[in-house]
């Protein structure tokens, strides 16, 4: 638009004289067509008078041979003298008075012995002395002939001089004569629309071009239309219209052309200036983006604080300095807990205000020391230099905890957040800064795992148990690939008749020597790497193939409880997988029972509701395991379909001794009670524990007294003993 502007005289001028060129060639257009219509006008004027003069020709040698010639019929006689010199008599002929032919000419052409009626009408009213031109009908051999009459009324005759005239051919000669060529006529009698005479070639442009007059023949009208051709219209118009179109063209192009040099010449003048003026301002634009640039490489858009490169650039200057004077250098890494819960529940824009309040209440906290960073997220790093003791970098994270106790009011929402600090410092001096942020990363994440709001100094046994934890975690991938896990079975017992009435499905980690690795070691390590969800699936199709087998020996009364993993319920299709592989396994539902850990009910999410309601619905069992060592609440055993509560073995190991333990087992078999729901002691190793048990109505006990968790051969052979009753030792 702006280059538009630049040229608009040019463009003006283009405008103005393409408008002018095209209005003179439709001026001129219009003038030719005007023209030729004039012409063919004229043309067909021309014709008609050409046609009425032969006519009038014909009538008057007509009338003047029949007067010179002999009276009466022997008139007829002079026939060849006559057409001699009018060519366009068809036939001749003498009519009497009663209107009987007695004479006609040519002998070869044989007429009616009478006219016809309509013919001897008009002859009644036609007075002697005067010719008359009416249709031939009858006597005509072409639609277009005409009857020349000339009444006689003699001393001895008297009758009808005749002449049949042969319009087609005269017409013929005449447009012949005196029509242009390439030129359409037709001539049509207007009573019937019947065309008398045609000379079309085609009529593609008589409805355009078709000029039309009326040709009055005594007694009759006749309509003379003429249009040219494609070809004659073409030699008609005028090349001048065409060429006024390309010289007004020509003109206005190059005038065009003149002022558009002209309006570039002035522009490239302006552009120079501007360019010299944008080039100033594009190389002080250039400096405050390539400053603004160097800023954000080192800082916090959102704080302002360093950022992670600023800090790991500064800590590595930092520790090749000291490392000289043989100083320490300590990295706090700061991670605000649960942080997302402000971002989901009041939106990132009061998340973002409340990162920038942290950051000032720990800029003043910090007063200069060394360098404070926004690593990314809610994580904030603290380089501390010339640190003397660990006890110092302690301090000053007890500090900054005590800090952000304090309440943050963020656009009128009063929030709380704690923090859990990693806290790393040099130890051999040849640490460099990644390793040192590394190290604190480390100690930041046991500091959550210890409960958060707290810190953690990062030590050598610290990475050696993590890096324990790496390298199980990658032999139990490895064992998972290979099929070294097993499921065992542990039965839970009647304790007053010890008859097994189900088992309990428990995962084992066997190593080719033998070792069985423990589940407290594993599936720690399984859940924070997504590896519980094989391993459940695996753990839950082999028990349900394994009740299948002892359903086939007979055991039908048997059940067996399988442990599902929190994790599992982030798999969108676990009803399914669960069902299928009971339905694969061929086995009641009714004789599977799935055990949930407390907080699964706590979090009490919609899908979890969903997931327990399908459960029931199917048939299959639920149990809490381990309850009563959770955040307990009883509304969740209100509303979900919970069928037993499985009592924690840590209250059960010092039963009947310890006071406490004997108060809360008691009150959590009166509660299944008084809520019909079933009851399992967990842990049960001796005969006083089973006692106490029974003698308050929890019967049921799982446990070493009655057996370890066997594998599935050992559990048939207990399942198999007689009535399926435990053996007094078996332990």
């Amino acid at each position: 638009m702006r280059n538009l502007k630049k040229h608009k005289q040019a463009i003006f001028a283009g405008v103005i004289g393409l408008t002018l060129t095209l209005i003179l060639t439709f001026a001129l257009r219009i003038s030719d067509n005007h023209s030729i219509r004039n012409t063919l006008d004229s043309e067909l004027y021309d014709l008609q008078l050409e046609i009425r003069r032969e006519l009038q020709s014909h009538m008057f040698g007509f009338t003047w041979v029949s007067r010179q010639g002999e009276v009466g019929p022997a008139w007829v006689a002079e026939g060849d003298l006559i057409t001699s010199y009018y060519r366009q008599f068809r036939s001749l002929f003498w009519i009497a008075s009663d209107g009987t032919v007695t004479r006609h000419y040519p002998d070869t052409w044989e007429p009616p012995a009478a006219v016809p009626e309509s013919i001897a009408l008009w002859l009644s009213r036609f007075n002697p002395g005067a010719r008359y031109l009416i249709s031939a009908e009858e006597l005509a051999e072409h639609p277009a002939d005409l009857l020349l009459v000339v009444p006689f009324n003699g001393d001895e005759h008297s009758g009808f001089y005749a002449g049949v005239i042969d319009m087609n051919r005269l017409l013929h000669l005449t447009v012949a004569s005196h029509l242009s060529d390439n030129t359409a006529f037709h001539v049509i009698r207007q009573s019937d629309a019947e065309v008398m005479f045609d000379l079309a070639p085609n009529d593609e442009l008589q409805a355009q071009w078709g000029n039309h007059r009326v040709f009055q023949i005594f007694g009759e009208t006749w309509i003379l239309e003429l249009w040219p051709t494609p070809q004659r219209l073409q030699e008609m118009r005028s090349k001048l219209p065409l060429l006024v179109l390309l010289a007004g063209s020509l003109v206005t192009g190059l005038l065009t052309f003149v002022l558009y040099l002209l309006g570039v010449s002035r522009v490239r003048e302006n552009l120079l200036q501007e360019a010299n003026r944008e080039l100033y301002d594009e190389i002080e634009e250039r400096e405050k983006i390539e400053q603004r640039v160097a800023y954000l490489a080192e800082h916090d858009s959102l704080t302002g604080l360093a950022n992670r490169n600023a800090i790991i650039a500064q800590l590595g200057n930092e520790l090749d300095i000291l490392r000289e004077q043989s100083l320490r250098v300590g990295v706090m890494i700061l991670d605000l807990d649960h942080f997302k819960e402000v971002n989901d529940t009041l939106g990132h824009n009061i998340g973002d205000a409340l990162l920038k309040q942290v950051s000032t209440r720990l800029s003043e906290l910090h007063g200069g020391k060394s360098m404070l960073a926004r690593l990314g997220g809610d994580e904030f790093a603290v380089m501390l230099t010339n640190v003397r003791e660990q006890e110092d970098l302690e301090s000053y994270a007890g500090e900054i905890i005590e800090a952000l106790d304090k309440h943050f009011n963020v656009e009128g929402y009063e929030i709380f957040v704690t923090g859990s600090i990693g806290i790393a410092l040099t130890q051999t001096g040849q640490e460099d800064a990644e390793t040192l942020m590394r190290h604190a990363d480390t100690a930041l994440y046991r500091a959550k795992e210890r409960g958060r709001n707290t810190w953690h100094v990062y030590s050598q046994e610290l990475h050696d148990e993590l890096a324990d934890r790496l390298d199980l975690s990658k032999k139990l991938r490895y064992a998972i690939e290979q099929n070294k896990l097993a499921v065992f079975y542990q039965p839970q017992v009647d304790m007053t008749t010890r008859k097994i009435i189900g088992l309990e499905a428990l995962v084992r980690w066997i190593e080719d020597d033998g070792t069985i690795i423990g589940p407290d070691r594993f599936i720690p390590i399984a859940e924070d790497s997504g590896l519980i969800l094989p391993i459940s699936d695996f753990v839950l199709q082999t028990a349900c193939r394994q009740l299948a087998r002892w359903r086939d020996m007979g055991l039908n009364d048997i059940r067996v409880s399988v442990n599902l993993s929190g994790r599992q319920f982030q798999v969108p299709d676990l009803t399914d997988q669960i069902l299928y592989a009971v339905r694969s396994a061929g086995i009641p539902t009714a004789f599977l029972e799935l055990e949930l850990t407390e907080q699964v009910l706590i979090e009490n999410s919609q899908a979890h509701t969903d997931f327990m309601q399908d459960m029931r619905d199917n048939g299959i069992t639920l149990a809490i395991d381990d309850f009563g060592v959770g955040y307990s609440s009883l509304s969740y055993l209100k509303h979900f379909p919970i069928n037993a509560l499985k009592i924690d073995r840590s209250f059960v190991k010092d039963l009947p001794d310890d006071k406490d333990d004997a108060t809360i087992t008691q009150t959590i078999v009166s509660l299944a009670r008084n809520l019909d729901i079933g009851i399992v002691a967990e842990g049960v190793e001796n005969q006083a524990q089973a006692d106490f048990l029974i003698e308050r109505g929890c019967t049921i006990g799982q446990g070493y007294f009655y057996s370890r968790p066997v594998p599935a051969d050992e559990a048939t052979a207990l399942l198999t003993a007689p009535n399926s009753v435990i053996p007094v030792k078996i332990s």
